[in-house]
């Protein structure tokens, strides 16, 4: 059973724990029944309950717990006290969860990211941004330090809500939440992080993108159990209709949160009628304990039975002393080990990261003196040429600013297919001096670094082909990008009427078109102004 109450409660399943707890508790010992009241006090929070969850600790607290029980009460109980703005007991938590890592070491690799988490939280809800951002990054190199995988996406988090002021790492953190919730198959935190990443781009206009996030959530929704969090992802829907203007889908959302939210409200009333009932029976049993505590060390004194039980006590507890000092330096060893290992490890990530940032700078600086010699070029084709290097460059840079480089290459190591063909498009229609209208119908698709940068260099060299060739006055450009089995096509074509690269085989644009979609291990066809391409996506 315990192992099945810890998976519900890392996936958010909260009413059904609370029923395991309320069903089981009775079948056990008091120490057992302890340790199931400590679990019960973070389901009740989680589940909003909180003056049955801060009553329950106020007994916890003044009973006979473990260190790790200690600490983990004192955690929800300052968070009980942040819902409750109750800064200064909040404050006193935190300090005394500090005392016992420092008179507990052994706590913290388990629990001390939990902890820091806890207490960033506090800081930034209290105005102190700075201090809380601190926190935060000191929580992450905690975790990797020792590998906290359950705890590092809530960490990730709360990095994204501390970068207030720059919204691209915001983002990126917020992205790199999402991918830790999906690794761990956390589907509530994945519909929440579906809903912060579409309020995201709600907050920066882009509608179209954050009504991706949001259907995302959607999909995902039926895996969820709390029903505030689905009614939260439909009223995000609702949101986005409403900006779209889409009046009645934008209702039909609203009326499906609406539901949830009345399910979540009964449901929260039903739960505290029971818990209310269940407090009764557990203050009588309380009651009953401790005037049979009383009697009990009425009848102990001077008893033979005591003696004998301190004594084989005694030689236990020598026993598991030795035991534990030999294991402490076993523990020490491997301790020593992973520090030596992180260490290493953290140089080569810092290589990585320095080799592709100056990678980036040297693309800058390729860049701007393109723009220098275009300047100083005087005759009109070879301003054209140096144009077109600008903009074959411009598309490597773009892919090297989606796509992070890692010692760990599983992390960040796809690119979004739809992001990347946009801001190509973005940056020759920024560029041109003519009238240029784009659209686009991409797929979900995330390419490797090696299939994204030839894909990009091909819709270059097309979009550079229409817009020199294309004779309309206003140029719409149109890329289709789906994927069929395990292959890409890619399809583009204009609203011209000339597709310059038939009448011209030896141009360095179709050559380079050629060697892509070589590379790629593709194929294409073309007719008159329509191009598509084929390549298998491994």
């Amino acid at each position: 059973m315990e192992k099945d109450l810890d998976g519900r409660i890392r996936n958010s399943d909260y009413k059904s724990a609370l029923e395991i707890i309320d069903q089981n508790r009775e079948k056990y010992n008091d120490a057992e029944k302890t340790k199931l009241d400590v679990q019960k006090v973070k389901v009740l929070t989680e589940l909003g309950l909180y003056d049955e969850a801060f009553k329950l600790s106020q007994y916890l607290i003044n009973s006979k717990l473990t260190p790790e029980q200690q600490l983990k009460i004192l955690i929800e109980r300052e968070l009980i006290f942040e819902i409750n703005d109750d800064e200064r007991s909040s404050k006193e938590e935190i300090d005394k969860a500090e005392k016992l890592f420092i008179k507990h070491p052994e706590l913290k690799p388990k629990n001390y990211t939990h902890f820091l988490i806890r207490k960033s939280s506090y800081y930034r809800v209290n105005g102190h941004r700075k201090i809380a951002f601190e926190i935060a990054n000191e929580a992450k190199r905690y975790a990797l330090q020792v590998n906290d995988q359950a705890n590092l996406p809530d960490v990730e988090l709360i990095l994204g809500l501390g970068n207030r002021n720059d919204p691209k790492k915001r983002l990126q953190h917020f992205q790199r939440a999402l991918y830790l919730y999906k690794r761990l198959h956390h589907n509530e935190a994945i519909n929440s992080m579906y809903n912060n990443i579409a309020f995201f781009y709600i907050s920066n206009k882009d509608f179209k993108i954050a009504n991706i996030y949001a259907d995302s959530a959607i999909a995902n929704s039926s895996r969820s159990n709390v029903l505030n969090y689905k009614g939260d992802i439909f009223q995000r829907k609702s949101e986005i209709m409403e900006k779209l203007n889409k009046p009645d889908s934008a209702l039909h959302y609203y009326k499906i949160a609406s539901d949830f939210y009345r399910q979540f409200n009964n449901e929260q009333r039903n739960l505290k009628v029971r818990e209310l009932a269940i407090q009764y029976d557990f203050d009588k049993e309380r009651s009953e304990k401790e005037l049979l505590e009383k009697n009990i060390e009425g009848t102990r004194k001077l008893n033979v039975t005591l003696f004998i039980s301190v004594f084989v006590l005694a030689i236990f507890l020598w026993l598991i002393l030795k035991n534990k000092k030999r294991i402490e330096v076993q523990k020490q060893e491997i301790s020593d080990n992973n520090i030596a290992l992180k260490t290493n490890l953290e140089e080569k990530q810092f290589l990585v990261q320095e080799l592709n940032h100056r990678v980036k700078n040297n693309l800058a600086v390729i860049l701007s003196l393109i723009d220098f010699q275009k300047s100083q070029a005087e005759n009109f084709d070879y301003r054209n040429r140096f144009e077109d290097l600008h903009q074959r460059i411009k598309t490597i840079m773009i892919a090297h600013e989606l796509y992070s480089y890692s010692v760990n290459h599983n992390d960040n190591a796809l690119i979004d297919a739809k992001g990347y063909t946009d801001k190509i498009f973005e940056t020759h229609q920024n560029s041109s001096g003519r009238e240029i209208e784009y659209k686009t119908d991409v797929e979900n698709i995330f390419l490797k670094v090696d299939k994204a940068l030839p894909l990009g260099l091909i819709l270059n060299e097309l979009i550079t082909n229409s817009i020199k060739h294309a004779k309309n006055d206003s140029l719409i450009l149109s890329l289709k990008l789906n994927l069929i089995d395990d292959n890409i096509e890619l399809s583009y074509s204009d609203n011209g009427t000339v597709f310059e690269f038939e009448n011209n085989k030896d141009s360095l644009g179709i050559l380079i078109i050629e060697g892509m979609v070589k590379q790629l291990k593709g194929s294409y066809t073309r007719e008159n102004a329509n191009y598509k391409i084929v390549f298998h996506n491994d």
